[in-house]
């Protein structure tokens, strides 16, 4: 994938989309009173050469995190920056400008990959926030213990998991002290993923006695999570086509989610499944096509 360039993300600033993620992204970290932002950015997109987009990138200090999977051919990276000084203000800045051009050519035919990933607030890189991060992209085949990865820092599959993971599999992670991600949908909004606290999974009476049985990462995936994460491409595909016409709801990555589920039984060809999303989002109220 060719690395945009420096004004492709002067553009994206100059909209007024921009402008609105920027405003309400500010007020987040003024509401919360956050100090720090760490950034997830995935170097298999256009490798170190993301940092020279950005004002301070030639001494910007980064993390890399442990490779994930062999067929990687490059790792992930954490950047960290403080909210209060100008230099982190201008980082934030540029990473949502470069996040939203990543994902507004994203688009039917021509695929763009992500190098800005997850941003994760008032959460210093230390070794255990690096070992989570690595955590969470393994998991258990299914009926083996050899490990497959899951490649869930990408937001196009974030979103998709989010339906995915029970609540105990979202505790997993929530346990290992990350309670919100934050990441740019399909509408090219900041969306924020909260993590349950053990009170939202468990009654009251046996949390303590759950905490104990809850397994440890890396994830056990039921048959039919796998079915479905084995549908990730496909899905993907279908909501890259639907983006350009509609608002990507809730409605319609559940209805996308539903058909993949069809479709990875055999119960539906890719074909049928297509033509039956289109109906039934067009029969879903207040959603139509543009």
């Amino acid at each position: 994938m060719l690395i945009p360039k420096v004004e492709f993300l002067d553009d994206i600033q100059a909209t007024d989309g921009y402008q609105k993620q920027l405003k309400a992204l500010y007020l987040t970290v003024s509401d919360n009173q956050y100090q720090r932002l760490t950034v997830l950015i995935d170097l298999n997109a256009y490798r170190t050469a993301v940092f020279d987009l950005l004002d301070c990138g030639i001494d910007l200090p980064f993390e890399r995190i442990k490779r994930i999977h062999h067929s990687f051919s490059d790792d992930l990276a954490l950047i960290e920056m403080s909210l209060d000084s100008s230099k982190g203000q201008r980082l934030l800045e540029q990473l949502l400008a470069l996040a939203l051009y990543e994902n507004t050519y994203d688009i039917s035919g021509y695929p763009h990959s992500r190098s800005v990933c997850l941003w994760l607030f008032d959460q210093p890189i230390t070794d255990t926030l690096k070992h989570s991060i690595y955590l969470i992209g393994q998991a258990y085949g299914l009926g083996t213990n050899k490990f497959r990865y899951l490649r869930y820092w990408d937001p196009r599959v974030l979103v998709l998991l989010t339906y995915i993971w029970t609540a105990e599999q979202k505790l997993q992670i929530h346990q290992l002290g990350l309670p919100y991600i934050h990441y740019v949908d399909w509408n090219n909004e900041m969306t924020v993923l909260t993590l349950p606290m053990p009170s939202e999974v468990y009654p009251a009476a046996n949390i303590q006695v759950a905490l104990e049985q809850l397994k440890p990462l890396p994830f056990r995936f039921s048959q039919q999570q796998w079915q479905l994460l084995e549908q990730t491409e496909w899905m993907n595909m279908i909501v890259r086509q639907l983006k350009g016409q509609m608002k990507v709801t809730d409605d319609v990555l559940k209805t996308v989610i539903s058909h993949a589920l069809l479709i990875a039984k055999r119960q539906m060809t890719q074909q049928q499944a297509v033509k039956n999303i289109v109906r039934d989002l067009e029969q879903l109220e207040g959603v139509g096509y543009e």
